[in-house]
């Protein structure tokens, strides 16, 4: 009787706690920002920023970037922190992704310089920017301000970086100081 008693008891207890019941599922998280091609300016520089907001646009990062490509550090960055002149697209890739690893939380923004008018032309184009990036590391906050050149070129109709320079802007940290802090 008791073992009846305790089989009736555990049936109840399963069945009230809904253990049994369907669950609605749960819908996919949206996919991230990404523009499928980058037949304009527009599009290449948004897809960039897109990369540092996302992490799951890291796979993506190389396409932004021509075979031939090349990162040119601040002059101040090399002689400050020993960075060296110049780097690849392969180095771009590591970076981004243990800058991902890293960081809880990292802003972009990208504006036109009102220094440098851009240079436009039917396949080429020199894009002169200032940017401002704040990274959230632990409980660290850590800003990075500076200018660039973006020197791109249009390959089978799409818009991609072949020259990247960084300039600081006074003492303060730019881009290419994120990108040696997060090379390691």
């Amino acid at each position: 009787m008791r073992k009846l008693l305790y089989c009736i008891l555990l049936i109840l207890l399963l069945g009230g706690c809904e253990i049994f019941d369907l669950r609605d599922s749960e819908y996919p998280s949206a996919p991230p920002n990404w523009n499928s091609s980058t037949g304009t300016l527009q599009q290449l520089e948004q897809n960039l920023g897109y990369c540092y907001a996302d992490s799951r646009n890291v796979v993506k990062y190389l396409g932004l970037f021509s075979s031939s490509y090349s990162f040119h550090f601040a002059p101040q960055d090399v002689v400050d922190y020993g960075i060296p002149a110049t780097w690849t697209r392969s180095d771009e890739q590591d970076m981004l992704i243990n800058l991902h690893s890293q960081a809880s939380q990292i802003t972009l923004s990208i504006e036109p310089s009102a220094v440098s008018p851009d240079e436009i032309l039917a396949n080429e184009a020199r894009l002169f920017r200032t940017y401002q990036i704040t990274v959230k590391n632990g409980g660290n906050l850590h800003n990075y301000t500076g200018s660039m050149e973006l020197q791109v070129r249009r390959e089978n109709g799409y818009w991609y970086i072949y020259r990247w320079y960084d300039y600081r802007i006074g003492n303060e940290p730019g881009w290419g100081k994120l990108k040696y802090d997060y090379s390691q």
